[in-house]
């Protein structure tokens, strides 16, 4: 994301009220774009096309929507880890020649993961309708398909054009699904419809990544290979990510499986009473991490540019240890004012769930679960800021079994309350977060005051400390 942040500080230090403002808007584009476009299409094609198609219609395909970006997510997410650092060091030599071949590399490796964990999951494991394949199968494509370029598109200094994309790709893919509902072709035909809008963002964004490093593309086999060895060198890199993608999905995956599972018409599972209040819960990280990001790619950049520049430059160790000082203070600043933020949309959200409950239909019974979540999410927003902090500095091992542990106690924590009452059916996430939340806090520490260490010594010796 470095030619983003260039724009994200750019923009940020313009000299009227609205740039703070405006930076903020476009980092949320940047950190959750896909799950905000999805979240926009959901909402407008139910409220359009509701009334004409009925209940039984939206719900198969919003819960086909969730079953294609769920396992698109998983099924990428490796990859996707492993060809941005590899794009990371080819950026860093200034290998541009390679950009284009690893970008290739990336959109193939992903297709076939994709094409692989969805066949499986809509052809084998679940016994649905044909047209419901289909439409899974493609939509699983494309959305795969958009994590490689929202992942690549951070080396494009235009960022505007990444907000453009996402806001042409709603509206493309909305009014598709709605035309679909319209002439009643059915749910399989109005997800194709939201991936023809995602297809138009992937392309977009593809055309300009690719515009901005022109080296045409000769060899695919030496960006294979750079990945292949970057994966043998880091395994622990794509073991993180897969659990970071499964631990996203893990307890709605365990919940659908319980006693509160429903199975719709078409054949697809779901379970309505705990998915609807757990979604409107984790709404509110979205501006926290809107926030991070701003914060990341400004001020903690600045900190971690002159820090390096410090070393370049040959300064004297006090002058050095000065930079590890500034970025630890920076990092803990950053941390704890989002946090503060986090906190108070937490509680806002805690004692507002009444009106919540109304605003977005739910019943009222779900209060609990809506409550919990909330909880939940505010450690989950600590336990991804204090992860990412650690695998930005190269600690690897640790980022991995961060990420694994709260994998696996999440499905056992989930499991142990998949049956019991709807009160309490958010525990398993609720107590997960807050126990691996406050855990991850301690390697974080770590990880920032062994910056000079991991620097000088090299990530091969420190990566598991």
């Amino acid at each position: 994301m470095a030619g983003i942040g260039f724009e994200l500080r750019q923009l940020s230090r313009r000299d009227h009220l609205l740039a703070p403002m405006a930076a903020v808007a476009h980092a949320a584009v940047i950190a959750v774009g896909p799950w905000l476009n999805t979240i926009m299409a959901i909402y407008v094609i139910s409220e359009v096309a509701g009334p004409v198609v009925g209940p039984e219609v939206v719900a198969t395909f919003r819960i086909l929507l969730i079953y294609v970006f769920s396992f698109s997510l998983v099924a990428t997410a490796p990859v996707v880890m492993i060809g941005t650092r590899v794009l990371a060091d080819a950026l860093h030599c200034r290998s541009y020649g390679q950009i284009r071949a690893l970008y290739c590399v990336m959109l193939i490796a992903c297709t076939a993961a994709t094409l692989a964990v969805s066949g499986f999951v809509f052809l084998v494991l679940l016994d649905v309708d044909p047209a419901v394949s289909a439409a899974g199968l493609a939509g699983a494509q494309v959305v795969g398909a958009l994590w490689v370029a929202l992942a690549a598109c951070g080396a494009v200094r235009d960022y505007l054009h990444i907000s453009l994309a996402f806001a042409t790709g709603l509206a493309c893919g909305a009014g598709l699904a709605i035309l679909a509902a319209l002439f009643h072709l059915g749910p399989a035909a109005m997800v194709a419809g939201v991936a023809c809008g995602f297809l138009v963002i992937v392309l977009w964004l593809s055309v300009r990544f690719l515009a901005t490093f022109p080296e045409p593309c000769t060899d695919l086999r030496g960006a294979g290979a750079a990945m292949v060895a970057r994966l043998r060198t880091s395994p622990a890199l794509a073991v993180g990510a897969l659990a970071s993608a499964l631990g996203t999905w893990a307890d709605k995956w365990v919940i659908w499986h319980g006693s509160f599972g429903e199975r719709v018409g078409a054949g697809l599972v779901h379970a309505p009473l705990y998915d609807s209040p757990m979604f409107v819960a984790s709404l509110t990280i979205i501006p926290a991490l809107a926030l991070f990001v701003t914060s990341l790619e400004t001020g903690f950049f600045e900190g971690y540019h002159a820090y390096f520049r410090a070393i370049e430059q040959h300064s004297t160790l006090r002058q050095i240890q000065g930079h590890v000082a500034a970025i630890e203070a920076e990092t803990r600043r950053i941390l704890a004012g989002i946090m503060t933020i986090q906190f108070a949309l937490c509680i806002v959200a805690i004692l507002t769930a009444p009106a919540l409950v109304q605003t977005f239909e739910l019943q009222f019974q779900q209060i609990d679960i809506l409550r919990m979540g909330s909880t939940g999410a505010l450690f989950h927003f600590l336990f991804i800021v204090c992860s990412t902090i650690v695998a930005f500095f190269d600690a690897i091992l640790i980022y991995a079994a961060l990420h694994v542990a709260f994998t696996l106690c999440l499905i056992v924590s989930t499991s142990l309350v998949a049956s019991s009452q709807l009160d309490t059916l958010a525990l398993g996430y609720m107590s997960t977060c807050i126990l691996l939340g406050l855990v991850s806090v301690v390697p974080f520490l770590h990880v920032l005051r062994t910056v000079n260490v991991r620097v000088f010594v090299g990530s091969a010796v420190t990566a598991g400390r």
